[in-house]
């Protein structure tokens, strides 16, 4: 496989630059337009954060409302577990809202936030990442 592009609807692409670059994540200026910003997570993942109406005009049925039920949840993997808490308060602090308490199985060590959109996200510290590799 190659490149992952996660598609968004946003409703403001200013608020959502400025609450992920808040999080740490990088703007690629090249592939963002009036329309769509995207926000490099890795060399092999991207967000495209796209106006909702732009989006609309490229998938086949309507666009679910991430502000009224969860759509998706995104996950990312971070390598302490003061990396997930600072996420977490990070998003908080960017305009994001807290999702569900912090939690840990003795494997993983989660934190939720949703951005000002309404998306899931989740922080994760996971014990064994070779389980997935």
């Amino acid at each position: 496989m190659g490149m992952l592009f996660v598609n968004l609807p946003v409703r403001d692409l200013g608020v959502s630059r400025e609450f992920y670059t808040a999080l740490g994540l990088r703007v690629h200026e090249q592939f963002s337009d009036e329309r769509t910003l995207a926000v490099v997570l890795s060399d092999e993942v991207a967000l495209m954060l796209q106006l909702a109406e732009h989006l609309a005009e490229r998938v086949p049925g309507p666009l679910g409302e991430p502000t009224t039920g969860v759509t998706a949840v995104l996950c990312l993997t971070v390598d302490s577990r003061e990396r997930v808490d600072e996420l977490v308060t990070a998003a908080v602090a960017a305009g994001g809202r807290r999702g569900l308490d912090t939690r840990s199985d003795g494997l993983r060590y989660v934190g939720s936030f949703t951005d000002p959109d309404g998306h899931a996200w989740e922080a994760m510290l996971m014990g064994q990442t070779h389980v997935v590799n």
